[in-house]
């Protein structure tokens, strides 16, 4: 089980980071959100890559960092109005804005978590690298289109 997870998690990433020709339409406040969530979902995969290979995982540090860096930003990406497309974001986003600024803010939370946690502990770093996949998971599950378009 832990396993399928966790291949679930590197391909839904993995997918996330596909080029899209869609993306190079977006404008805006939209374009700057698909952006950094592309961004994200590659440094999520290379994580994922470093954590499956056992190598380097100091490197996380600055992987997780970037996320970390890039969290506090979410919401502030979504403004009431910005669903034009080609977004990926649910229009529930702002009927539910609530549950996605704390999800928002749990990925903040769970990514400044891994940037702290010791790179010699790879069980730790296994661990806390699944909260935020988890994270991530649960947002676009409830927030974002499953025939998707773009990169968000």
């Amino acid at each position: 089980m832990r396993y399928a997870t966790g291949a679930l998690c590197a391909l839904a990433i993995a997918a996330a980071c596909l080029p899209s020709a869609a993306h190079d339409h977006a404008t805006g406040v939209v374009k700057e959100r698909m952006e950094m969530m592309e961004a994200m979902g590659k440094r999520m995969k290379a994580i994922r890559q470093l954590l499956d290979g056992k190598r380097d995982l100091a490197a996380i540090k600055t992987e997780a960092d970037a996320i970390a860096s890039s969290a506090p930003h979410i919401a502030h990406l979504f403004p009431p109005g910005s669903t034009q497309r080609p977004t990926d974001a649910k229009a529930t986003i702002w009927k539910n804005w609530a549950d996605f600024a704390r999800i928002a803010a749990a990925l903040e939370a769970e990514s400044k978590k891994l940037v702290n946690v010791e790179t010699s502990d790879a069980a730790a770093l296994n661990a806390q690298f699944r909260a935020v996949s988890d994270t991530c998971g649960a947002c676009h599950e409830k927030y974002r289109t499953k025939n998707r378009t773009g990169h968000e």
